[in-house]
């Protein structure tokens, strides 16, 4: 793992949780001492600056282009009350259930893009979301590879949609988390061998259909 990586990924998330949104860290210094013509040593102290900034508080949020959702419903997605600190990494997870929402609701293709208002003197933070909802799809037909056609009928009779239907991206995945850990809840006592479930959603924006392709390896 590389220092800029390490740094964003695991340090940086420490301080965001504790409400210091605008927290610098780095660029990663070396400074070497000693000999210049003597061999480096096998471990090199690496230098990072750190500017926390201020400790940030949840001030609240403005929902646009949201149609199909409410604004109650998406304001309690969020967790987060007026006067809270302002987790960052709470609240880059608020984006990720409305997005989720929009999918349970078979809008693949949702988009939010979160904009942030910072109060310096005050230390608070409010947000302006805007919502591309985007078409609603329904599904297709599904493709298997890599099972009997005793098992894709098994897989078939525990599909939760018909063709048509409208695609719940969340019955959908607890369809994949069957399958990847509780086999049995899909196939019974039928024989099956695989490890790993590869899955794709292919859209079609045309006809607002989505086709599920599942390889069993």
């Amino acid at each position: 793992m590389t220092i800029d990586l390490f740094l964003s990924e695991a340090i940086k998330p420490i301080y965001l949780q504790q409400g210091f949104l605008r927290a610098k860290l780095g660029p990663p210094e070396v400074r070497v001492t000693g000999d210049p013509h003597q061999k480096l040593p096998s471990q090199i102290p690496v230098y990072v600056p750190l500017a926390p900034g201020a400790v940030y508080r949840w001030k609240g949020i403005h929902w646009t282009g949201n149609t199909l959702v409410s604004e109650f419903t998406l304001n309690g997605l969020l967790g987060i009350k007026n006067g809270d600190t302002a987790d960052g990494m709470q609240i880059e997870a608020a984006w990720d259930r409305a997005r989720e929402e929009y999918a349970h609701r078979g809008y693949l293709e949702a988009k939010l893009d979160p904009l942030p208002a910072y109060d310096d003197q005050a230390h608070t933070v409010s947000y302006s979301v805007s919502i591309q909802e985007g078409p609603q799809f329904h599904f297709g037909k599904m493709v298997l590879t890599g099972i009997s056609p005793a098992a894709e009928r098994k897989l078939q009779n525990a599909w939760p949609f018909a063709a048509g239907e409208i695609f719940d991206k969340v019955k959908f995945e607890d369809l994949l988390a069957k399958l990847q850990t509780h086999q049995e809840q899909v196939f019974g006592e039928l024989p099956v061998h695989y490890e790993n479930v590869g899955h794709w959603l292919q859209t079609d924006a045309g006809n607002n259909t989505v086709d599920v392709l599942l390889d069993f390896k």
